[in-house]
């Protein structure tokens, strides 16, 4: 009888979208093998993730891309490789009989999946009879369904008919008279006289094709009694391979009169260990079951049946296969230009034999790789073209792979200037170029002023930029006949995400004083300004600074450099806005002069806005933003996670004024937890506040929590149990089970900590089966530090390392942020 499970649901946890690019993963990843049947063909499916999303192709085992063949294979648009159905003139072997390999790709890099080994298998017809062994009354016959040998790995015996239309089918002990063993013999024991007149059939199935055949009948066939006859072994399982956690049936099939009895034994080395039943291993006669099997359960295994007549055995032996699981660490690795990547590969069960470890790069083996159990890569001097993803798969003397990825980025850079211009002075008339160039990582881009302002967009100057292939940038200014006026400091500045270096120096054509436009100058109230007048003509004498008629400096506030920049610091909005005036003289008197305006904002300041922590889901929850300084116009935006706020996370947003907006949130749930950030920005600045919004649901540490195991159907007796993590439960973990009735188990935990967390499982069985299910419990834990910051010293210019670890259930983020010492 069918053991039927109704378990409560302890609780799930979400995952947090990672918004940076990343390179491809797979979600869902071929299996190792797949066969079909020709009359029904067969698929693979594929899928990955990654940032930008990645494609999926497929490949054959020699690299080749597999594509759309008529009639017979098909790739889909979504990943999937479809072998349709075929005729048996249509077979082909580097189709139906071959390996494949999915291959994901992205901008970050490729990789490609475990082989995938493909046999097609062409549907023949075959016809199944029955095998009588007779035996004398009293003692027990066997029947034997025999399939063609062809056919016979693919048939399985699903049950017995003694017709017309009672039916027998395989279980571990039988009722007493039929027992169909789960290898598909039928044993009838106590024969009695009426027991050679009903007809037996088998019944077997093509697990491809899922066709049924029925054999031929048969009858049981009562031998003359000899008295007491030694038992014969006639069939045992001989190798049994079995999966890790799953059930094993060994079989010892032996005949004789009196039915003989059985006992089992573990051979180790010289001794014979006596099987004894208990939670995970049955001996019912000529069947050993052992439940979830274990590495340990794997050995040889001795069969003796007895009577009086005598004794004969045989010798079993069980394989225990463990999944091939694959890990490579770090995941992902950041790495500076010039440093060294190490990655590592895990394997989870490197006792299970030889094994072979292949790296591979973007979906491409590397050199001086697959011929040996290293299981490190090590990768020195890394430059660019060592980014991307890396690869570690390994194979079995068996024939099965498994495969794990890993990223590899490039720290980010600050630019560095490889080259750079010189000061020069010349006649006017020729032509001029100028050039930078820099590397870093991101790759850096290059812009240019003169004196501070952008150059001239007359058709004399033109600005060139181009990135080399080992990723350094070169840019130059090329000046057509140069003029007086395109005398100044030209700047060339290299930036990227990681910083900015600057270089600059003057270019002097001879000529009179000559100051170019100077344009409408915005500055930052608080702020530094500086101003340099943007003056060409060589040899200069002074340049000077005035402001409604008065020279400058005009208070300690100012100060004008040699050079003729303007300093003022800090700058104050009315005090420091409107026209300011530079003039330059040379030696022989001549002069010139230009005007230009100055107009200071204030940037924007948001007044810090809070929430209660005593949320709970259904609540009602709003944040107000609320700008207390800045010059109009104000943009006033909310983000949550560093995301702009989307229709997805279920918030409405009221601007009430240019300088209020509100944050409503009508009816909490867990989706809504998150940071909560007023991003408010003007001309001036961009400046924000954020906020963490904690809605408390599903179970933390410290509460209560209970779920009940319920047998809805199955014959007593019923023994239900409990299992963490795949073991029996132990009491230093503080879990209480109790009875509810025959046919429920209560599991309550008073007091929830980090160590609940992890599957529980409910096992539930009777002589008949064993049914389990599974439930995840995630207790939430705060972040407690494992390794707390400390204060370093180090020398200037040289390389430091902070470490701060952190745990917590979900696995903390971790932000890194520099404090603001103010004196």
């Amino acid at each position: 009888m069918l053991l039927l499970l109704v378990v409560g649901t302890l609780i799930g946890c979400n995952n947090a979208f990672d918004s940076h690019l990343r390179g491809p993963s797979f979600v869902m990843e071929p299996p190792s093998k797949l066969e079909f049947s020709n009359s029904s063909g067969g698929w693979l499916d594929c899928s990955a993730s990654g940032n930008p999303q990645p494609s999926v192709d497929w490949q054959s085992a020699d690299g080749t891309s597999v594509g759309d063949v008529a009639g017979i294979r098909k790739v889909l648009r979504n990943g999937t490789l479809v072998l349709q159905p075929f005729t048996a003139a249509a077979y082909r072997q580097d189709i139906h009989n071959t390996v494949y390999r999915c291959v994901v790709s992205n901008t970050v890099g490729r990789i490609v999946s475990r082989d995938v080994q493909i046999r097609a298998v062409v549907t023949q017809a075959f016809r199944v009879d029955v095998e009588v062994i007779g035996a004398p009354r009293g003692c027990s016959a066997v029947l034997k369904c025999i399939v063609p040998t062809f056919a016979k790995e693919l048939v399985r015996i699903i049950s017995w008919i003694q017709e017309p239309t009672f039916f027998i089918y395989p279980s571990l002990q039988g009722d007493g008279k039929f027992h169909q063993l789960p290898s598909g013999e039928l044993l009838i024991h106590n024969l009695e006289f009426s027991d050679q007149f009903p007809t037996y059939r088998c019944r077997t199935m093509h697990r491809l094709s899922r066709q049924v055949i029925v054999s031929s009948p048969a009858n049981v066939r009562i031998t003359e009694n000899r008295g007491i006859v030694p038992p014969v072994i006639l069939h045992h399982s001989g190798m049994v391979v079995v999966a890790q956690d799953e059930g094993a049936a060994l079989i010892c099939i032996a005949q004789g009169c009196p039915p003989p009895e059985y006992r089992w034994y573990l051979l180790s080395g010289m001794e014979s260990n006596l099987m004894i039943s208990g939670p995970r291993i049955r001996q019912l006669a000529s069947v050993l079951a052992i439940e979830a099997v274990t590495p340990d359960d794997g050995g040889t295994y001795k069969c003796t049946s007895f009577n009086a007549g005598g004794e004969a055995s045989a010798e079993l032996r069980l394989i225990v296969s463990t999944a091939l699981h694959v890990e490579v660490s770090p995941p992902l690795l950041s790495v500076h230009m010039g440093g060294t990547a190490e990655f590592k590969c895990l394997v989870s069960a490197p006792n299970e034999g030889p094994h072979l470890v292949t790296w591979y790069k973007d979906g491409r083996q590397l050199p001086n790789t697959g011929r040996s159990s290293s299981e490190a890569l090590v990768i020195s001097n890394v430059g660019r073209e060592d980014k991307g993803m890396y690869q570690c798969i390994i194979r079995r003397a068996e024939g099965d792979t498994a495969q794990a990825s890993a990223e590899l980025q490039l720290g980010d850079a600050p630019p560095t200037l490889l080259y750079s211009f010189i000061e020069q002075t010349l006649q006017p008339g020729p032509a001029v170029s100028l050039k930078c160039s820099a590397s870093g990582n991101p790759t850096p881009q290059i812009s240019w002023t003169l004196d501070g302002f952008p150059l001239p967009s007359h058709g004399r100057f033109v600005i060139g930029q181009y990135v080399t292939v080992h990723g350094d940038v070169i840019s130059h200014v090329n000046i057509s006949h140069v003029m007086v006026e395109d005398g100044g400091e030209y700047s060339c500045s290299a930036e990227n995400r990681a910083g900015r270096s600057s270089h600059s120096a003057r270019l002097n054509v001879y000529g009179m004083p000559y100051i170019r436009l100077i344009p409408k100058v915005t500055a930052v109230a608080g702020e530094i300004l500086q101003l340099k007048c943007p003056v060409a003509g060589y040899p200069i004498e002074e340049v000077h600074w005035e402001r409604g008629g008065r020279d400058l400096p005009g208070d300690l506030r100012q100060k004008v450099l040699h050079d003729g920049t303007l300093l003022i610091n800090p700058v104050e909005k009315k005090a420091d806005s409107g026209v300011y005036t530079c003039w330059a003289r040379n030696k022989q008197g001549q002069s010139a002069r230009r005007s230009g305006e100055v107009n200071v904002i204030v940037p924007p300041k948001v007044s810090p806005f809070y929430i209660e922590d005593t949320l709970h889901i259904g609540d009602r929850a709003s944040l107000t933003c609320s700008v207390t300084k800045g010059d109009l116009p104000l943009t006033i935006s909310w983000r949550k996670n560093g995301r702009n706020i989307q229709p997805v996370h279920m918030v409405s947003i009221t601007q009430v004024d240019q300088f209020t907006s509100i944050l409503v949130i009508e009816k909490l749930s867990s989706e809504h937890n998150g940071n909560y950030t007023c991003v408010v920005s003007n001309l001036a600045a961009e400046v924000s506040h954020t906020h963490q919004l904690v809605v408390n649901d599903g179970l933390s540490e410290g509460m209560r929590t209970r779920t009940v195991c319920g047998v809805s159907s199955g014959d007593p007796p019923l023994v239900v149990s409990w299992l963490k993590d795949g073991q029996p439960l132990t009491p230093s973990l503080g879990v209480n089970v109790s009875a509810l009735d025959p046919y429920s188990s209560l599991l309550s935990i008073s007091s929830l900590d980090s160590r609940h967390s992890g599957d529980f499982t409910c096992v539930a069985s009777n002589p008949a089966a064993e049914v389990r299910y599974t439930a995840k419990l995630q207790v939430k834990v705060p972040p407690r530090w494992e390794v707390e910051p400390i204060d370093v010293s180090v020398e200037r210019n040289h390389q430091v390392s902070i470490n701060c670890q952190a745990k917590g259930v979900p696995t903390p983020t971790i932000t890194w942020k520099k404090a603001i010492v103010k004196a």
